[in-house]
């Protein structure tokens, strides 16, 4: 009986990039929009308590979505690398075979994901220019 794969980055090695689903973008995107309400609290909370509170609510709400795939997607890779004995497998210098070599090579497609680079990006980006709102609106205005 074959064993299903669940770990699915598309013909990676052959051109050198992965193919996410449109699911993970979905679910990128509810956390970069959850990332600017969080960070847009401070500084609608000047204008409008309302919107504020919105704001508040959007942001934590979508980062309790987003980090419910993330764990979710997370434990399935963690239970994939238990399962196969991967992680000891490649100490011990072990040969792999065809099913593990997918598992290893899936995890090492996800770790050159855009997605990652640009989630820091805006969680930088966005955490920068709440600060420098807050302390105009807290200490210069």
């Amino acid at each position: 009986m074959k064993k299903e794969n669940k770990f699915v980055c598309t013909d990676c090695f052959k051109f050198n990039k992965c193919v996410e689903s449109s699911v993970s973008w979905i679910f990128f995107a509810i956390g970069l929009i959850a990332t600017v309400a969080i960070r847009a609290v401070n500084v609608v909370l000047d204008y409008s308590a309302s919107w504020a509170k919105v704001s508040w609510y959007i942001g934590v709400a979508g980062f309790f979505i987003f980090f419910l795939y993330k764990f979710k997607h997370d434990q399935s890779t963690q239970k994939e690398l238990k399962n196969t004995g991967l992680v000891e497998k490649i100490l011990a210098k072990e040969g792999l075979n065809d099913y593990e070599y997918q598992v290893l090579g899936s995890i090492l497609c996800k770790l050159k994901s855009k997605k990652e680079k640009i989630n820091y990006f805006f969680i930088f980006f966005f955490s920068g220019v709440a600060l420098l709102a807050a302390v105009y609106i807290d200490f210069i205005k």
